[in-house]
Protein backbone atom coordinates (compact mmCIF):
# COMPACT_ATOMS: atom_id res chain seq x y z
CA UNK A 1 0.00 0.00 0.00
CA UNK A 2 2.94 2.39 0.98
CA UNK A 3 4.94 1.60 -2.50
CA UNK A 4 1.06 2.11 -4.47
CA UNK A 5 0.85 5.46 -2.83
CA UNK A 6 4.73 6.86 -3.32
CA UNK A 7 4.57 5.85 -6.93
CA UNK A 8 1.74 7.55 -7.38
CA UNK A 9 2.99 10.78 -6.01
CA UNK A 10 6.20 10.23 -7.62
CA UNK A 11 5.03 9.23 -11.04
CA UNK A 12 2.37 11.37 -10.78
CA UNK A 13 -0.28 9.07 -12.27
CA UNK A 14 -3.51 6.93 -11.42
CA UNK A 15 -3.23 4.15 -9.40
CA UNK A 16 -4.18 2.03 -12.26
CA UNK A 17 -1.34 2.81 -14.14
CA UNK A 18 1.11 1.52 -11.34
CA UNK A 19 2.22 -2.04 -11.77
CA UNK A 20 4.36 -3.44 -8.72
CA UNK A 21 5.56 -6.39 -8.30
CA UNK A 22 6.94 -8.52 -4.77
CA UNK A 23 10.14 -9.63 -5.54
CA UNK A 24 10.48 -13.40 -4.49
CA UNK A 25 14.00 -13.02 -2.96
CA UNK A 26 13.04 -10.95 0.37
CA UNK A 27 16.77 -10.82 1.23
CA UNK A 28 19.96 -9.74 -0.64
CA UNK A 29 23.60 -11.34 -0.11
CA UNK A 30 24.86 -8.70 1.98
CA UNK A 31 21.82 -8.33 4.15
CA UNK A 32 21.72 -12.31 4.84
CA UNK A 33 24.72 -12.68 5.15
CA UNK A 34 24.59 -10.16 8.52
CA UNK A 35 22.38 -12.96 9.54
CA UNK A 36 24.21 -15.56 9.01
CA UNK A 37 26.40 -16.46 12.01
CA UNK A 38 23.31 -16.76 14.39
CA UNK A 39 20.91 -17.68 12.06
CA UNK A 40 21.90 -21.42 10.97
CA UNK A 41 21.79 -22.18 14.66
CA UNK A 42 18.25 -21.72 14.64
CA UNK A 43 17.43 -18.34 15.71
CA UNK A 44 15.21 -16.43 16.84
CA UNK A 45 14.86 -19.26 18.75
CA UNK A 46 16.79 -20.25 21.69
CA UNK A 47 18.42 -23.40 20.51
CA UNK A 48 21.05 -25.71 21.65
CA UNK A 49 22.99 -24.90 19.22
CA UNK A 50 22.51 -21.10 19.33
CA UNK A 51 23.96 -21.64 22.95
CA UNK A 52 26.72 -23.95 22.01
CA UNK A 53 28.33 -22.23 19.06
CA UNK A 54 27.14 -18.55 19.15
CA UNK A 55 28.96 -16.56 19.27
CA UNK A 56 31.96 -17.60 18.06
CA UNK A 57 35.99 -16.90 18.57
CA UNK A 58 37.13 -16.42 15.01
CA UNK A 59 36.28 -15.45 11.21
CA UNK A 60 38.26 -15.64 8.23
CA UNK A 61 37.85 -13.66 5.10
CA UNK A 62 39.47 -11.51 2.78
CA UNK A 63 39.50 -7.64 3.36
CA UNK A 64 37.46 -6.73 0.36
CA UNK A 65 34.35 -7.48 1.74
CA UNK A 66 34.72 -6.09 5.23
CA UNK A 67 32.66 -3.91 5.03
CA UNK A 68 30.10 -5.74 2.92
CA UNK A 69 30.02 -8.35 4.83
CA UNK A 70 31.62 -8.52 8.56
CA UNK A 71 30.43 -4.95 9.50
CA UNK A 72 26.94 -6.61 8.96
CA UNK A 73 27.94 -9.17 10.68
CA UNK A 74 28.64 -7.16 13.59
CA UNK A 75 25.63 -4.59 13.77
CA UNK A 76 22.96 -7.12 13.08
CA UNK A 77 24.73 -9.72 15.81
CA UNK A 78 24.79 -6.74 18.43
CA UNK A 79 21.52 -5.43 17.62
CA UNK A 80 19.63 -8.87 17.31
CA UNK A 81 21.49 -11.33 19.84
CA UNK A 82 23.42 -8.55 21.77
CA UNK A 83 26.58 -10.16 21.31
CA UNK A 84 29.87 -10.23 18.63
CA UNK A 85 29.35 -13.00 16.60
CA UNK A 86 32.86 -13.42 16.86
CA UNK A 87 35.94 -11.92 18.74
CA UNK A 88 38.64 -12.21 16.30
CA UNK A 89 38.69 -11.27 12.43
CA UNK A 90 42.05 -13.08 10.40
CA UNK A 91 42.02 -11.31 6.88
CA UNK A 92 43.64 -13.37 4.54
CA UNK A 93 45.26 -12.70 1.38
CA UNK A 94 43.23 -11.69 -1.87
CA UNK A 95 44.28 -14.52 -4.58
CA UNK A 96 44.33 -12.18 -7.79
CA UNK A 97 45.38 -13.16 -11.50
CA UNK A 98 48.85 -12.71 -12.51
CA UNK A 99 48.06 -9.33 -13.36
CA UNK A 100 46.94 -8.25 -10.03
CA UNK A 101 43.27 -8.08 -11.07
CA UNK A 102 40.73 -9.42 -8.78
CA UNK A 103 39.60 -12.92 -9.89
CA UNK A 104 35.94 -12.22 -10.81
CA UNK A 105 33.18 -14.16 -12.27
CA UNK A 106 32.42 -10.50 -14.02
CA UNK A 107 36.06 -10.23 -15.84
CA UNK A 108 35.73 -14.02 -16.66
CA UNK A 109 39.64 -14.67 -15.09
CA UNK A 110 38.57 -16.96 -12.37
CA UNK A 111 40.88 -20.26 -12.49
CA UNK A 112 39.06 -22.98 -10.15
CA UNK A 113 42.17 -24.80 -8.10
CA UNK A 114 40.88 -28.29 -9.15
CA UNK A 115 41.38 -26.99 -13.16
CA UNK A 116 44.81 -26.29 -11.75
CA UNK A 117 45.11 -29.55 -10.03
CA UNK A 118 43.82 -32.13 -12.51
CA UNK A 119 44.71 -30.07 -15.30
CA UNK A 120 42.22 -28.94 -18.24
CA UNK A 121 42.12 -27.98 -22.14
CA UNK A 122 41.77 -24.30 -23.26
CA UNK A 123 37.68 -25.18 -24.90
CA UNK A 124 37.15 -26.32 -21.13
CA UNK A 125 38.33 -23.12 -20.09
CA UNK A 126 36.39 -21.05 -22.78
CA UNK A 127 33.42 -23.30 -22.75
CA UNK A 128 32.79 -22.28 -18.53
CA UNK A 129 32.59 -18.63 -20.02
CA UNK A 130 30.33 -19.18 -22.74
CA UNK A 131 27.40 -21.12 -20.13
CA UNK A 132 28.15 -18.17 -17.60
CA UNK A 133 26.24 -14.33 -17.45
CA UNK A 134 29.22 -12.28 -18.92
CA UNK A 135 28.02 -10.03 -21.91
CA UNK A 136 29.26 -10.90 -25.58
CA UNK A 137 31.82 -8.54 -25.21
CA UNK A 138 33.13 -9.13 -22.00
CA UNK A 139 33.07 -13.21 -23.16
CA UNK A 140 35.67 -12.23 -26.37
CA UNK A 141 38.11 -10.45 -24.26
CA UNK A 142 38.19 -13.48 -21.40
CA UNK A 143 38.73 -15.88 -24.06
CA UNK A 144 41.30 -13.91 -26.30
CA UNK A 145 42.95 -13.41 -22.34
CA UNK A 146 42.73 -17.41 -21.71
CA UNK A 147 44.10 -18.30 -25.71
CA UNK A 148 47.10 -15.67 -24.56
CA UNK A 149 47.95 -17.19 -20.88
CA UNK A 150 46.99 -21.06 -21.85
CA UNK A 151 47.80 -21.39 -25.45
CA UNK A 152 47.84 -25.22 -24.18
CA UNK A 153 45.20 -25.62 -21.41
CA UNK A 154 46.46 -25.46 -17.90
CA UNK A 155 48.69 -28.49 -17.35
CA UNK A 156 47.86 -30.91 -14.23
CA UNK A 157 49.87 -29.62 -11.57
CA UNK A 158 48.52 -31.53 -8.79
CA UNK A 159 47.88 -29.66 -4.95
CA UNK A 160 51.40 -30.39 -3.67
CA UNK A 161 52.79 -28.02 -6.78
CA UNK A 162 49.44 -25.30 -5.92
CA UNK A 163 50.08 -25.48 -2.04
CA UNK A 164 53.83 -24.86 -2.61
CA UNK A 165 53.05 -22.04 -5.45
CA UNK A 166 50.44 -20.69 -3.02
CA UNK A 167 52.62 -20.86 -0.02
CA UNK A 168 55.48 -19.25 -1.94
CA UNK A 169 53.61 -15.87 -2.76
CA UNK A 170 52.72 -15.21 1.03
CA UNK A 171 56.47 -14.02 1.32
CA UNK A 172 55.55 -11.04 -0.77
CA UNK A 173 52.82 -9.13 0.88
CA UNK A 174 48.75 -9.43 1.79
CA UNK A 175 47.59 -10.16 -2.48
CA UNK A 176 48.82 -12.96 -4.44
CA UNK A 177 48.87 -12.61 -8.19
CA UNK A 178 48.67 -16.19 -9.15
CA UNK A 179 50.72 -17.37 -12.15
CA UNK A 180 50.37 -20.60 -13.11
CA UNK A 181 53.53 -20.91 -15.02
CA UNK A 182 54.85 -20.10 -11.37
CA UNK A 183 52.77 -23.44 -9.97
CA UNK A 184 54.14 -25.38 -12.89
CA UNK A 185 57.52 -24.87 -12.20
CA UNK A 186 56.76 -25.84 -8.38
CA UNK A 187 55.31 -28.96 -9.78
CA UNK A 188 58.78 -29.57 -11.76
CA UNK A 189 60.64 -28.88 -8.69
CA UNK A 190 58.21 -31.37 -6.30
CA UNK A 191 58.91 -34.07 -9.15
CA UNK A 192 62.96 -33.97 -8.29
Amino acid sequence: EDAYKKAEQILNCPRSDVVLERDEDVLDTWFSSGLFPFSVFGWPDETDDLEAFYPTSLLETGLDILFFWVARMVMMGLQLTDKLPFHTVYLHAMVRDKDGRKMSKSLGNVIDPLEVIRGCTLSSLQSKLDGGNLPPKEVAKAKKDQASDFPDGIPECGSDALRFGLLAYTVQGRDVNLDIKIVVGYRQFCNK
